[in-house]
């Protein structure tokens, strides 16, 4: 019998309905109890998620956590419990009060992203925007995003947002992890829409293991099976916010463009670009050589504010970039033709 066969076996036999989670919530591993974190695959259920190519999240997100699950249960002194080990629909309450009646330390939710033109691609954590709930959640997306980077995926960053009436975290798990005095992240690991993330998000393995990685450095776990010990792993500090961590919801200050030479040899022309976000990272770029009617697909921006780029481009071609934030807010810089 499978891995996953047995744990959902394993599961039916010893707990009640989901249905009746606020009696019987659905404890996965009995470890001595040093600390105890939630696994949220995210949706379930008619909750489908993010849908492309006959692939649904939540089907993926459940494959992910019982990666994470299987993984984790191999380092000592820790104790998981998983929302759902199976198509089961939950409400965003729900789960929170899963992770509440096991004392949960930390609640994962985990995901997969999308976008309207399936231009974006890489990983990004959401946390709360307050105090303390922010300094756990960034300090945890800081270990997560260094496990999944390692596996080749793009970094957006830790990111907060709060609601529109600026009352409450925005996303509704989060909100209602915080009310139940627990701090939370929603992972998502990258893009199901974007053929730079394609065959990333498929290797659910890794993805669950990086997962269980970067949970075992921040509580300092260890593991005789995989000869690892995080007792001593250095966990980012930050410092809790005094004040909501919002949301930037404009666009980049600087983009702009100048002509520094062209090459007819290769056909290339080498610009100088300049953009600069005083409120959240320039994390993407694009650019048109016909003035905006085209445009090529997003790429990683180049460190620091600027730099010198070669781009081929035939005489005549008018130029124009675009600078996008961590917000996915974009600035479209001067034209220029050469």
């Amino acid at each position: 019998m499978s891995f996953r066969k047995k744990l959902v076996a394993g599961l039916l036999s010893a707990c009640m309905a989901v249905s009746t989670f606020a009696m019987n919530p659905i404890p996965v591993a009995a470890a001595t109890k040093t600390v105890t974190v939630c696994i949220d695959p995210g949706h379930g259920g008619s909750n489908m998620g993010a849908q492309y190519k006959n692939l649904n999240e939540k089907d993926i997100t459940l494959q992910i956590a019982l990666a994470m699950y299987q993984e984790l249960s191999k380092y000592e002194g820790v104790n998981i419990v998983m929302t759902r080990v199976d198509d089961t629909e939950l409400s965003l309450a729900q789960r929170a009060e899963i992770a509440k009646a096991n004392n949960a330390d930390f609640l994962y939710s985990i995901h997969l992203n999308a976008s309207v033109e399936h231009n974006f691609f890489g990983s990004e954590i959401w946390t709360s925007c307050y105090g303390n709930y922010y300094a756990k959640g960034a300090a945890f997306g800081q270990l997560e995003l260094a496990e999944l980077s390692a596996l080749g995926i793009y970094s957006k960053g830790v990111k907060s947002k709060i609601n529109g009436t600026l009352s409450a975290d925005y996303y509704g798990v989060i909100k209602n992890s915080v009310e139940r005095k627990i701090p939370a992240v929603i992972i998502e690991h990258c893009y199901m829409d974007e053929t730079v993330d394609d065959a990333i998000f498929r290797n659910v393995e890794a993805l669950g293991k990086a997962d269980a990685t970067a949970v075992a450095k921040y509580f300092g776990l260890k593991s005789k099976t995989l000869g690892v010990d995080y007792k001593k792993y250095p966990k980012p500090s930050v410092k809790a916010s005094k004040t909501p961590r919002v949301q930037d919801e404009t666009p980049p200050e600087v983009s702009s463009i100048a002509f520094n030479s062209y090459n007819e040899a290769a056909g290339t022309v080498n610009i100088h670009i300049a953009a600069q976000d005083s409120q959240s990272p320039i994390i993407y770029y694009n650019y048109s050589i016909d003035g905006g009617k085209t445009w090529t697909r997003l790429s990683p921006w180049l460190a620091g504010t600027e730099a010198d780029i070669d781009i081929k481009a035939p005489h005549g071609s008018t130029m124009i970039f675009n600078v996008w934030n961590q917000y996915e807010k974009c600035s479209y810089s001067n034209s220029i033709t050469f």
